[in-house]
């Protein structure tokens, strides 16, 4: 299992993201041959060494020359048809899609238009289909199975966009930030530190933020940014074999214990918990003082959205405070899939033990709509998509490259 860390102390970029990889052992010859198959204006990729500070790092950029001649590459779906024409390796391509379909979705919030109109300047419309198609095909070509993201200095002040002036993190930036476990500072570097699609491509492929995981060190990359700033301007990758083939990870407990509530207004409850981003929910009876019964509500969240899994238990319930505490939590690493059956696709999470399948589970809302569609057992359905998905899923443990891969 295959581990990337970045850490972020002078935010990211798209460049800087692929820098750090080719810095660190990225086979640059089959990215450019993978990068070759889109459709784009002539392109070079420009690689060269420098040093930021006391950092040697690896400076890259894509040389794109004139897009006029070539046909306009404005609009996502033209970046999306220039995509789905190539012959991008398809976990890559799939991923590259959800990307420039988020990217679209999160410029036309920003500006109050419709994702349709969704507008990209020529030459940067080029530039993040190279950026954007890279990442995914760098992260399938090294086997990344999970990455780690450290807190982002995502710069402060202003910058000039083809918008005009915006504040730093650009709005878009942050609108790609908005609902992902990613944490984001800033200090007295004056700079936009962290791009839309630096932002874009970190909550895209992060599985887990915060503290660095448990890892054997295999190699590490620094990928740098084009300005010189009071600190390095690097982002550093670490590349390592985990120490178990089980990912890891740090939730938060939140806890409250509850005896003057009315029963009916524990579901929503939970479901406004899920929203708030709780990773799961339990209800637990319990005999409290006094001798009355009482109830547990526990929620496991990301510490990066505890806070909003707290506001919830405080306004939504009648309890007086919560207890929080970070646990360690083991996963057995899994990979969603859709299986075709007599009753139509079943989405299946496949999972995986020392890289070999482990097991495979249909999703129950899935096969419950299809039992009531074709007026059949449920049991049926089921045993029909768990047969399907025994064929279909892979028997080693994939790469982190297919669009359902963080689930």
């Amino acid at each position: 299992m295959t581990i990337a860390r970045f850490d972020c102390p002078s935010g990211a970029s798209g460049n800087m993201f692929l820098g750090a990889l080719l810095d660190a052992g990225l086979d640059q010859a089959a990215l450019e041959a993978e990068l070759r198959t889109l459709d784009l204006p002539p392109w070079r990729l420009v690689r060269q060494p420098v040093r930021k500070g006391p950092i040697a790092a690896t400076h890259m950029d894509f040389a794109i020359e004139a897009a006029a001649e070539h046909g306009a590459l404005s609009d996502p779906a033209a970046m999306e048809a220039v995509i789905a024409a190539s012959t991008v390796r398809e976990p890559a391509k799939a991923r590259a899609h959800a990307m420039v379909r988020r990217l679209a979705e999160a410029e036309a919030a920003v500006h109050g238009v419709d994702v349709r109109a969704a507008h990209f300047h020529e030459l940067g419309a080029v530039d993040a289909v190279l950026d954007i198609v890279g990442a995914c095909v760098a992260v399938d070509l090294l086997g990344i199975t999970a990455m780690s993201t450290s807190a982002i200095n995502a710069g402060t002040g202003t910058v000039k966009t083809s918008h005009g002036v915006l504040p730093v993190p650009a709005p878009a930036t942050l609108r790609l930030l908005q609902g992902s476990p990613l944490e984001i500072y800033a200090n007295d570097v004056v700079a936009e530190l962290l791009t839309p699609t630096g932002a874009l491509v970190l909550t895209e492929f992060t599985t887990h933020a915060g503290h660095a995981p448990a890892m054997r060190v295999t190699a590490t990359g620094y990928g740098a940014g084009t300005s010189d700033l009071s600190i390095p301007n690097v982002l550093r990758v670490t590349l390592g074999e985990a120490a178990s083939t089980l990912g890891a990870d740090v939730v938060t407990v939140i806890e409250a214990n509850v005896d003057d509530m009315n029963p009916e207004h524990y579901p929503p409850v939970s479901e406004r918990l899920f929203e708030a981003g709780a990773l799961d929910v339990t209800l637990t009876p319990l005999v409290m003082k006094k001798g009355r019964p009482g109830t547990l509500i526990r929620a496991l969240a990301p510490p990066a959205t505890s806070d909003a899994a707290v506001d919830v238990l405080l306004r939504e319930t009648s309890t007086l405070g919560v207890r929080l505490h970070d646990a360690r939590r083991v996963k057995v690493p899994r990979h969603s899939l859709r299986v075709d059956t007599p009753y139509g696709a079943i989405a299946v999470k496949a999972s995986y033990v020392d890289g070999r399948l482990r097991d495979v589970a249909p999703e129950a809302d899935d096969c419950a709509r299809a039992a009531r569609a074709h007026d059949a057992r449920l049991q049926t359905v089921y045993d029909a998509a768990r047969a399907a998905a025994w064929e279909a899923a892979s028997p080693t443990q994939p790469a982190m490259g297919g669009p359902d891969a963080r689930s």
